[in-house]
């Protein structure tokens, strides 16, 4: 077919896809102007400048200021924003399921006496919704809006999203602070008081105590708790003796968040059915919150000691040399990869995620450290680990040492058979271990069981090494295995 011919067929096509996407821009904008003409009120969430919730006598009121909305009825405060904005949209994108028209009597409908009302002010002019009562066998609301006498219908979902409770609208935030300003962290109790400094981005330090390892991943696990905190409910009013609440300076437990913003300081009392009763310094709300903040706290300073055998950077480590003297293997990292080699040049290649979940599953491995005894083995260990770096710097050297060490250690009375029996049972349930991190040994007792686990768990990365050189003939390998 020549080009000429072509021609007249390309117009027909270039003339209907004209039209057809002419009918389809008609038919969006025409369903675009419905939509708009089915919304109950023409406006944006920013042009709200003030709102109010009205029940009967009882009244909610919100203020913008600055951006931030405040409570300012029945009490002052702020508000929560989320639950506002929440509430915001649902008035800008209201619309009606329903114009059932005029209507004089509103007493069938319960708008004569709204059980809801909405009032607020959109670009300095005044609005309102009147919510009456539920659509007969339907999921509907009968409301009004302004001062437009027709009858309409919002759906149930619109109205429970404007029906929201004081407590709802009430900032619920137990401790207010950005993460990323935090300095310090302070907890007393009625029996402990830790001062705790940041050293680096993920680094914590106690304060006076330069050679306690404070474990900062847990830190920075208790600030995110203590962050996304949330009041469950208030206790209001504010009683005037806090004794019964433990929340007198002698029963409490304070908490102290330091930013380069201030400190902010937090106080945790009695427990009450899931909760604890809690306030923010002695200006704040007495409030209840889940329980399990409190139990945080406790956990957290009862495993503050960094105890983990090595706790560096995974990522750092290109090189792991593991297995008992003589007979050891070697991993070394190729992008995505790691090459594995061992006893009598036997090789295999592991993906990257499996020889890193090991190392993560190493770093969970915990001990009791302590000063190397005088009668420790002098013999080689029972086994080796090495992690080096990019550059084949050592990042830890660690070796099992022999049995039996601990109750040597710790000047055990041998000459009690209670305490033979209970030694006995020790060093069958824990093995030592020696750790070097660049100039430092130290001797570390750990779990002999989940030792043991990380061991096997090691072994299976080269359960499928095979011997280098050329594979044997079939006949070879059966004459083998007859012998």
């Amino acid at each position: 077919m020549t080009l000429r011919r072509l021609i007249p067929y390309v117009v027909v096509f270039l003339i209907l896809a004209v039209a057809y996407g002419g009918l389809r821009w008609g038919k969006e904008r025409q369903m675009a102007r419905d939509e708009e003409a089915k919304k109950v009120f023409a406006l944006q969430e920013g042009d709200l400048s003030d709102l109010t919730l009205v029940r009967g006598k009882d009244e909610v009121r919100l203020v913008k200021k600055d951006q931030i909305w405040r409570l300012t009825a029945p009490l002052d405060t702020q508000a929560d924003q989320t639950v506002v904005a929440s509430l915001l949209t649902t008035l800008a994108r209201l619309r009606m399921e329903r114009d059932l028209g005029a209507e004089k009597d509103l007493k069938p409908f319960g708008l004569d006496k709204p059980g809801l009302v909405v009032k607020f002010t959109a670009d300095g002019q005044p609005h309102q919704l009147a919510i009456g009562a539920k659509v007969p066998g339907d999921q509907n609301y009968y409301v009004l809006r302004d001062q437009d006498p027709r009858l309409l219908t919002i759906s149930m979902g619109s109205k429970d999203s404007l029906d929201r409770q004081l407590l709802a609208l009430r900032d619920k935030t137990l401790l207010p602070f950005v993460m990323g300003e935090v300095k310090g962290l302070k907890v007393k109790t009625p029996k402990t008081a830790v001062a705790l400094s940041k050293t680096g981005p993920q680094t914590w330090g106690w304060d006076g105590r330069p050679d306690f390892r404070v474990r900062g991943d847990r830190v920075e696990k208790l600030l995110r708790d203590l962050h996304i905190a949330r009041a469950k409910n208030f206790v209001e009013p504010i009683p005037k003796k806090l004794t019964a609440l433990d929340l007198d300076p002698k029963q409490r437990t304070e908490i102290t968040v330091a930013t380069s913003a201030g400190d902010r300081t937090l106080w945790l009392g009695a427990k009450k059915d899931d909760a604890v009763y809690a306030r923010l310094g002695a200006g704040g709300a007495v409030v209840l919150v889940d329980a399990a903040l409190a139990s945080e706290v406790a956990k957290t300073l009862a495993s503050l000691e960094d105890r983990r055998l090595w706790s560096g950077a995974i990522a750092a480590v290109h090189q792991v040399v593991w297995g008992p003297p003589g007979k050891t293997w070697t991993a070394r990292k190729d992008q995505e990869s790691w090459k594995i080699t061992g006893p009598d040049q036997a090789a295999t290649q592991q993906p990257a995620a499996r020889l890193e979940v090991a190392l993560w599953n190493f770093q969970k491995l915990e001990g009791e450290k302590t000063k190397p005894p005088k009668d420790a083995p002098k013999g080689p260990p029972a086994f080796g680990l090495d992690l080096l770096d990019q550059a084949g710097k050592p990042l830890l050297h660690l070796e099992e040492m022999g049995a039996k060490t601990e109750a040597k250690a710790k000047g055990k009375d041998k000459s009690k058979s209670k305490n033979k029996s209970r030694d006995k049972d020790k060093d069958n349930d824990r093995l030592a271990v020696g750790i070097r991190e660049g100039k430092t040994t130290t001797t570390v007792f750990i779990a002999r069981e989940p030792f043991r686990q990380w061991q096997a768990e090691m072994q299976r990365l080269t359960a499928v090494a095979e011997p280098a050189g050329p594979p044997r003939e079939k006949g070879e390998a059966d004459q083998g295995s007859k012998k």
